[in-house]
């Protein structure tokens, strides 16, 4: 797709989509002032007075807290986990417009995108059901559902299917309606290893679909019957991972359990299928599970969307008290409340749910250990407390469990959790000091035991944009972002910052920055490359401000930039101080503001020179030596710059 009906699109997308519709979907939108602004709780923390301003003028929202902010594109990246092409892909089917072809995605142009990817899966979940319900064959099945407890109604609820057997069953289905490479991009089928055909997934399994939390089937999971030869695959299987599904960010039961979580405050954790549903059947609707992973940092940044507190359940065996294990050091990396505990007796959530009842997992949920505690219990019971070997042990073995933890080095919460443990194992005064350096040391050794190679909790990286979806050169702008959106920068920082927040409230300001040759010479890059984009967009005539520049972005940390330095425009009340004209010696007009800014950032530009080429005055010999030229033509500027900075300090007193 060419680039300009690339943006075309894009903006097609945008026009269509009100942001007030959208943000609606989901949270209860308030009017304020009469409908020029509405307000909402934010999803991105802990929100409980609506800290979410939406402008439907703009079409834009901010939370003055979290400081999350951006256009209908950035808000579903954000909400969902989406890149920009599957935000955009979605934001285009809700406004019921055609993706158009693509020649950089071979797989797009043949219609394999995510959209279709949809379809299919959605048409697969289908068929399993329908089997299930109504297909002889699936009557093994419906007994083995019977058996573990689990009524029809919650078949319905969850979608539960069946396929029969036959290698080929679906893919005859499917004939005249949806073709190989779709569904094995789906990842419905995959190539069998001799190359002549094709294996299908869930072959003789019941299937469990794994939806997104807008309900969408994403996947499946398949629990082969018991006694089956498919035995030898294993138990559960899961679809392959695609575009669509990444087991490190999805849970399964999402989609069933998000508004719960945010009524409740809180979210179950367990560690299959069956242990969802079956606390769903209880009526417990705020559980969710893992899809044979431990708890990753994804996972914790979605159920953050929803709620604060997390409880993990897991199996009493020895493998799920391996995955608490496992989860501890992710658990700990974030600012959430984080509850642990596991069943007794070995027993998973539906053996203990029939054997002892809803009441007493109740109280078990109710007892629950703090991710700290839990760690600390399982090693007292491991150590022992009566001596100052089993003391140096514990300290041991939770720094090694602080040293793996990712992104927690020198935060509040690390600083309160090593003073929480020199509290526990009696350390006081200047010995809790040893803890600090002992931690360090730790550090720089390297992690000893297990951490989740998910990495630490992320920020949004994408490439700044201006190009086709998909493409990412890796660029983190995370942290220059919300450095420029602090108040105190450096001098020549600053300045460009003014000069971008002039023109995205001034656009026609660009014409004389071009004109002067500034913007070649904006140092920060990302300064630099926003008034590129700008003036890019001015040069076809489609920059209007702050609407258009958002529009032409797909990177969600260059929109919050945007935004926050319009809030900031508006809080100065920059567009009023533009309304006063001067104009420059060679008689170009300009307002006030703007000159200001331009003549200071050209005479930071003037002393960086004259600093530069001062180093290169200086004769490196006490022998006399002929001055050629360029010494020459460098002592007269340097001259001509202290004649001009005496000028200055003059006019300035």
């Amino acid at each position: 797709m060419a680039l300009d009906v690339w943006s075309e699109f894009k903006e097609q997308v945008r026009v269509q989509t009100d942001i007030v519709s959208l943000i609606g979907e989901t949270r209860n939108v308030i009017p304020k002032h009469g409908g020029r602004e509405y307000v909402a709780l934010c999803p991105f923390h802990d929100d409980h007075n609506p800290s979410m301003t939406i402008n439907p003028e703009r079409q834009t929202y901010r939370c003055w807290v979290c400081d999350a902010g951006g256009d209908c594109f950035s808000y579903v990246m954000k909400l969902e986990g989406l890149d920009f092409r599957q935000a955009l892909e979605q934001l285009a089917q809700r406004a019921g417009l055609e993706m158009p072809q693509s020649p950089s995605g071979q797989s797009r142009a043949k219609g394999l995108g995510r959209v279709e990817q949809l379809e299919v899966l959605e048409w697969a979940c289908r068929q399993f059901h329908q089997c299930l319900l109504q297909h002889p064959e699936a009557s093994v099945a419906r007994e083995y559902l019977y058996d573990r407890g689990f009524c029809e109604e919650v078949w319905s609820d969850f979608r539960l299917g069946f396929h029969p057997g036959p290698w080929e069953w679906l893919r005859k289905k499917a004939e005249g309606k949806y073709s190989l490479e779709l569904m094995e991009a789906a990842r419905l089928i995959s190539p069998n290893a001799s190359g002549q055909g094709y294996n299908e997934h869930c072959r003789n399994r019941v299937t469990f679909p794994i939806c997104n939390e807008r309900g969408q089937v994403i996947a499946f999971g398949g629990r082969v019957l018991p006694g089956s030869d498919d035995e030898k695959f294993g138990k559960y299987q899961n679809s392959r991972e695609s575009a669509l599904f990444n087991k490190s960010r999805q849970l399964y039961g999402i989609e069933h359990a998000s508004q719960a979580m945010r009524e409740r405050g809180h979210v179950i954790v367990v560690e299959g299928y069956t242990d969802c549903i079956a606390l769903h059947q209880q009526g417990i609707a705020n559980v969710v599970a893992t899809l044979g992973t431990a708890l990753t940092a994804q996972h914790v940044d979605l159920i953050r969307r929803f709620c604060q507190e997390v409880v993990l359940v897991f199996d009493g065996d020895q493998a799920g008290q391996a995955a608490a294990q496992r989860a501890l050091p992710i658990l700990l990396s974030f600012d959430l409340e984080l509850k642990l505990f596991s069943l007794p007796d070995g027993l998973d959530p539906p053996e203990f749910l029939e054997r002892h009842g809803l009441q007493e997992f109740q109280k078990l949920l109710q007892n629950a250990s703090d991710a700290w505690e839990f760690k600390l219990k399982h090693l007292y019971e491991k150590h022992g407390i009566a001596t100052s070997h089993a003391r140096d042990q514990i300290i041991k073995e939770m720094l090694e469990l602080l040293a793996v933890a990712p992104g927690i080095s020198g935060t509040p919460r690390e600083n309160y959790l090593l003073n929480r443990l020199a509290h526990r194992v009696g350390l006081k005064g200047s010995q809790e000091q040893v803890l600090y350096s002992q931690l360090r040391e730790l550090r720089r050794k390297g992690p000893r035991i297990a951490h989740n190679p998910s990495g630490p909790p992320a920020g949004i990286r994408s490439d700044a944009n201006s190009s086709p979806p998909g493409a990412n050169s890796g660029v983190n702008y995370e942290d220059q972002v919300n450095h420029l959106l602090r108040e105190r920068l450096d001098r020549v920082e600053s300045l460009e910052r003014d000069l971008l927040e002039i023109c995205i409230m001034m656009p026609e300001c660009l014409t004389l920055l071009r004109e002067r040759g500034l913007l070649e010479k904006i140092q920060h890059a990302v300064l630099g490359k926003l008034l590129q984009v700008c003036d890019r967009l001015s040069r076809h005539n489609h920059f209007a401000g702050a609407e258009s520049l958002l529009s032409s972005l797909e990177n969600p940390e260059l929109k919050k930039l945007v935004l926050g330095l319009v809030s900031r425009s508006e809080a100065r009340g920059i567009t009023e101080k533009l309304q006063e004209e001067t104009e420059f010696p060679e008689g170009n007009p300009c307002p006030v503001l703007l000159k200001q800014v331009i003549e200071q950032l050209e005479w930071e530009h003037k002393e960086s020179h004259h600093r530069n080429s001062t180093r290169h005055v200086v004769v490196p010999t006490s022998e006399p030596a002929p001055v050629d030229d360029r010494l020459r033509q460098l002592l007269q500027d340097a001259a001509q710059f202290h004649q001009q900075r005496v000028t200055r300090k003059t006019a300035s007193n």
